[in-house]
């Protein structure tokens, strides 16, 4: 059972039916990482909306769970336009508190995704050394977001990321990005992810997830950039959490000593059965 830290914030999800829930990636991970037998610590930042409140009781029954309290948590308003999921910044959270883990680890696995600004990509490596995790899986999507309150969020372009974000990003063993958070980057998948090799160096392990259409698996220790298509694709569910679960999933495998592509089709089997289970 490997140990995984999940680093990431909860939300408030507000839909456009008028419903609210709790959310964010370190809930949507943690419960596809319960799913896979890991052995989770949380550690996310929260206020005390009732929505919240329930997100951390159900973090609590999947381990343990550190959390800075804030005076408000990070609220994103769904809503879709031309098929098309569209998320609005409606309240901002405040920071994670890597000073949290002290004492807490070393980790098999840490999988590091924010979802807004909680955790700037200067102080990954300050908290990669307070966890001492044996390996290190970024979700990179909250490093590509630009966040106002009350407006839409938009995709920053790979250019628009400081050298310094991707030097940090560099030192992972493994990096997760969607088709979705490379829209300011036009062009095919392929050469979405031949440009983020670029910024990325030679090392890490890339998957470029791209929905209904399966991933690619750039591994540095493979001679080719490997196009994978999922047998079974569900569709008429939200795909919230998608890309957590995969990421989280990955992780897992990753850490028992699963090679890249064996984690890779375990982590899409993951999505699936999530999705599936929405149909309920």
């Amino acid at each position: 059972m490997p140990s995984l830290l999940i680093v990431g914030g909860l939300t408030v999800d507000a839909f456009a039916d008028g419903t609210r829930a709790a959310g964010g990636s370190v809930l949507h991970a943690g419960l596809a990482a319960a799913a896979e037998g890991a052995e989770i610590t949380s550690l996310t930042v929260a206020g005390d909306e009732p929505e919240a409140r329930i997100g951390l009781d159900r973090l609590a029954g999947l381990g343990r769970v550190l959390r800075r309290p804030a005076s408000a948590t990070t609220t994103y308003a769904h809503r879709e336009v031309d098929g098309l999921r569209v998320l609005t910044l409606a309240a901002a959270g405040d920071r994670i508190d890597p000073g949290m883990l002290a004492g807490q680890g070393p980790f098999d696995v840490a999988l590091l995704a924010p979802i807004a600004d909680e955790l700037p990509a200067e102080t990954v490596a300050a908290l990669l050394s307070v966890a001492r995790p044996h390996r290190t899986v970024l979700l990179i999507q909250g490093w590509l977001r630009r966040l106002s309150v009350g407006e839409p969020v938009r995709a920053l372009a790979i250019d628009e990321l400081p050298r310094s974000s991707w030097e940090a990003f560099a030192t992972a063993d493994a990096i997760v990005v969607s088709t979705e958070d490379l829209v300011a980057d036009p062009g095919d998948p392929f050469t979405q992810a031949a440009a983020v090799r670029g910024r990325l160096g030679a090392n890490p392990l890339l998957v470029l997830t791209m929905g209904a259409e399966g991933y690619l698996l750039d591994d540095p220790a493979a001679d080719r950039v490997v196009a994978s298509v999922p047998r079974r694709v569900v569709a008429g569910v939200p795909a919230v959490g998608a890309g957590d679960t995969f990421g989280a999933a990955l992780a897992v495998h990753l850490a028992a000593g699963a090679d890249p592509a064996t984690s890779a089709a375990a982590a899409t089997d993951r999505v699936i059965a999530v999705l599936e289970a929405r149909r309920g």
